[in-house]
């Protein structure tokens, strides 16, 4: 189990509404160079019903003094030390070889959606200068969403749900916070807003534009909404 930390004051930054038991948290690689981010990983590993890191995700929750149920990845990024310590501490430690289809971090997602179902996941990190590693994460939560998996990744610079319509997703923040909707589909339909600088009504959205980047919150709670397509909405943390 993981052991409790201190953490910080709960930030008001975040999608809404506030996981509540069941969910699990899946802490990755990434930017995670982010005190608040460190926070709000404490604040939702200590109440997680499953905490998984994939990895050098390890190194997170340690400097918050957690540890995971479950260890999952192929080691390239921890030492043989921290594994062991891991497991000498009860962490489930799965070891797969640096040659395999999946990254570490889809491997830790799997596992997690394997024991909770359809509880929903908590992605930490996953976001970072491996390009290809950061936009495959997203897409997958979009994909993950599509399916009716319940999948938000919390990364240093910015927080990210998908949209899938017919739905909303909801947040909270500073008045000024960033935040944008990317299409991902070649239309979305029926976009509207609320609570936000640039206001939306029923707007017809077409992927490759960017139109709705860098809209920010008026309050300090909004919303985007769509009739038709996908998208992914974008909470900066960072300006």
């Amino acid at each position: 189990m993981p052991m409790a930390g201190a953490a910080g004051p709960t930030s008001p930054f975040g999608f809404l509404p506030d996981p509540t038991p069941p969910y699990g948290v899946v802490v990755a690689g990434g930017d995670l160079d982010e005190p608040a981010l460190a926070r709000e990983v404490a604040r939702l590993a200590r109440d997680a019903s499953l905490c998984v890191a994939a990895d050098g995700g390890l190194r997170l929750l340690r400097a918050v003094g957690l540890w995971p149920h479950v260890l999952v990845g192929d080691f390239d990024t921890l030492t043989a030390a921290e594994v062991e310590a891991a497991r000498a501490a009860g962490v489930e430690v799965q070891t797969f070889p640096a040659a395999k289809d999946l990254t570490d971090a889809e491997i830790a997602l799997d596992a997690a959606r394997r024991r909770l179902g359809g509880a929903p996941l908590y992605l930490v990190g996953g976001v970072g200068d491996r390009v290809d590693h950061t936009l495959a994460n997203l897409l997958l939560t979009a994909r993950w969403g599509t399916e009716g998996r319940r999948l938000t990744v919390l990364s240093g610079p910015a927080h990210v749900r998908p949209l899938v319509a017919p739905g909303e997703v909801r947040f909270r923040g500073a008045p000024g916070q960033t935040v944008s909707l990317v299409p991902l589909t070649p239309r979305m339909t029926g976009v509207a807003t609320e609570g936000l600088a640039y206001p939306l009504a029923d707007a017809t959205l077409a992927w490759g534009t960017a139109y709705t980047v860098s809209n920010a919150l008026v309050g300090t709670e909004g919303a985007f909404r769509a009739r038709t397509g996908i998208g992914l909405v974008v909470l900066q943390r960072r300006p």
